[in-house]
Formats: C-alpha cells, sequence, structure tokens
C-alpha cells in the first residue's frame, strides 16, 4: 500500500495544538466587533457643557469650582453627573436630564432644568446645601429604579415644576417626587397625579399644586411646622375626584382646599376655608334696602292715583 500524501497527513503532537490555538483566536477575532456593535453596550456619555465659559470634556462628570460658577448645558444629559461645588452657582440645562445628576452643591444656587427622564436608572434635581431656587419641567418617574426626584435639601429653597407623577417602588423609593426637606420652603407644582408625591419636610413650608389626583392619584404631605397648603396663589386646591391625599403633618397648619369625592382624604389641617366661593351665599351691597317678605303687596308705582273706593249704600 502505499504512503499517504503529505498534503493529506493531518497533523499531530505540537504541530496540531499550535494549529488549534491559532483558529481559535482568529474566530474570536472574527466575533469581537459583533459584540461592541450589541444593544446596550457602555458609551462615553457626550453633552455639550461650558463652565465658566470654558467647554467642559465629554465623560460622566462636570464640575464647578470652589467659587461662584455658571455652568451651561446646551444637550442632552445621558449619564452624567453635573456638580456646582462650593459658591453661589448657576446651572442651567436645556436639554433633557436622562438617567442623570444636577445638583448645587454648598452656597445659594440656582438651578434650571428641561424633563427628568429616567430611562436605565434615576434623574435627579438636588439643591444640597443653601437657601436654593430650582426649575423643573416636569417630575415623571416610575418605581424604585426609575425615580424621578427633585431636593430642595438644606436650606429655605424655593421649588417650581410642572407636573409630579410616576408610582413609587419598594420602601417608597423612586417614583415622582417633589420635596423641599429641611427649612422653610416654598414649593409650588402643576398637577400631582398617577401616584406622584409632594412633600415639603420639616419647618413652615408653603404648598400650592394646579391639581391633586384628577385622574388616579396623588399625595401632598406637608411634615412638621405650620404650613400653608392650597391651589395656585392661595386658590382653593381641588382634591380628586379621584384618590387624593392631603396631609398637613405637626403644627397649625392653614389648608385651602376641598374634596369633591369620598374616595379622597384631608387630614391634620387646623384651618380650613368656611366654604368655596361656589358654595357661599351671595350677600346683598351695602347700603341696600332689605326686600319685603314673600306674600307682601307690591307697593304701588309713583305718580298712580289711589284706587277709588266702593260707593257706599243709598239714604
Amino acid at each position: 500500500m502505499s504512503p499517504t500524501p503529505p498534503s493529506r497527513r493531518r497533523p499531530r503532537g505540537p504541530v496540531a495544538l499550535a494549529a488549534l490555538l491559532a483558529g481559535a483566536a482568529a474566530a474570536s477575532l472574527a466575533v469581537a466587533p459583533a459584540e461592541a456593535a450589541a444593544p446596550g453596550a457602555a458609551r462615553v456619555p457626550m453633552h455639550q457643557c461650558w463652565v465658566n465659559g470654558v467647554s467642559a470634556p465629554p465623560g460622566a462628570m462636570v464640575s464647578g469650582s470652589s467659587g461662584d460658577d455658571n455652568i451651561f448645558c446646551d444637550s442632552d444629559l445621558e449619564n452624567v453627573t453635573v456638580w456646582g461645588g462650593g459658591g453661589n452657582d448657576m446651572i442651567e440645562v436645556r436639554g433633557l436630564v436622562i438617567d442623570s445628576a444636577v445638583m448645587g452643591g454648598d452656597g445659594d444656587d440656582v438651578i434650571r432644568a428641561k424633563h427628568l427622564v429616567p430611562q436605565n436608572a434615576s434623574s435627579m434635581v438636588r439643591g444640597n446645601r443653601g437657601n436654593d431656587v430650582i426649575k423643573v419641567a416636569t417630575v415623571v418617574g416610575e418605581g424604585a429604579e426609575h425615580g424621578a426626584v427633585v431636593h430642595g435639601d438644606d436650606g429655605d429653597d424655593k421649588i417650581t415644576t410642572g407636573s409630579v407623577s410616576g408610582a413609587p417602588g419598594k420602601f417608597n423609593r423612586g417614583g415622582g417626587i417633589v420635596t423641599g426637606n429641611d427649612g422653610a420652603d416654598t414649593i409650588k407644582v402643576g398637577v400631582v397625579d398617577f401616584s406622584g408625591r409632594v412633600l415639603g419636610g420639616s419647618e413652615a413650608d408653603t404648598i400650592e399644586a394646579a391639581g391633586l389626583g384628577p385622574e388616579s392619584g396623588g399625595l401632598i404631605q406637608a411634615g412638621p411646622g405650620d404650613d400653608t397648603i392650597s391651589g395656585p396663589g392661595g386658590a382653593i386646591l381641588t382634591v380628586g375626584p379621584h384618590w387624593g391625599m392631603v396631609d398637613a403633618g405637626v403644627g397649625k397648619d392653614t389648608c385651602t382646599v376641598k374634596s369633591v369625592s369620598t374616595r379622597t382624604s384631608i387630614s391634620a389641617c387646623e384651618v380650613l376655608p368656611k366654604a368655596a366661593p361656589s358654595e357661599a351665599r351671595p350677600q346683598a351691597p351695602t347700603g341696600a334696602k332689605p326686600q319685603a317678605p314673600t306674600g307682601a303687596k307690591p307697593a304701588a308705582p309713583a305718580g298712580a292715583e289711589p284706587a277709588a273706593q266702593p260707593a257706599g249704600p243709598a239714604a
């Protein structure tokens, strides 16, 4: 029998092992580009921000200094933390806040941001220490892992937002929430619904909401202190017609609210409106003459001659 031709012989021993390793390496290189392009792969956070007029490099952090800073972002923030640091900072984000955090740091800061959009994580705006002014377009979250939260933190803060909605998750975490935390805070929000929550925190807070629970439900909880709860500009806040709860907490609280449903709850309010404007009785203007009681004969018109008396019996 003739020997096997060299071209058809199978490699054995060290030669076979080297060929096997070379083939595996080539296969891994061929697969690597497909894995890198797979959905959900990590991306470098991209943004267009300036700190005191200097362009901030792309990355997960945009930081101010220990002094007064002006931080301006003209794009969406995604997986980015904006940190004002010390000083009285001005921070403005004109894009969406997606899975990101905007924090003022120490000092009396002014923070303006568009919509909080928690896609894969939470989105947050925090004033931190100081008397901060915070304005956010909408605060809409869902569950513990997708929270949209605005914190005033320490200080007498002024917080203004649009609608607040989103049910919390386990341990009452996440969802859509606006909270003043410590200090005498002024909180003005849009409609609180779909399990959104507005919390005053400690000290004497003022909370104004455009509506509470008109479609699904919401909560306003003022906390300790002599708080004031009402609609915009002190108008009467309507609670309901769906589930809604006002809890003024500890202190002498003034609640300018009214319930339009048996599903709603109003508690711990020491001062309530006596009657809504639509329910109040109209009063006669000052100086008006009292009207004659029902059944009285109407007065004769001016200038009319008295009616003729019936003739007596003939003599």
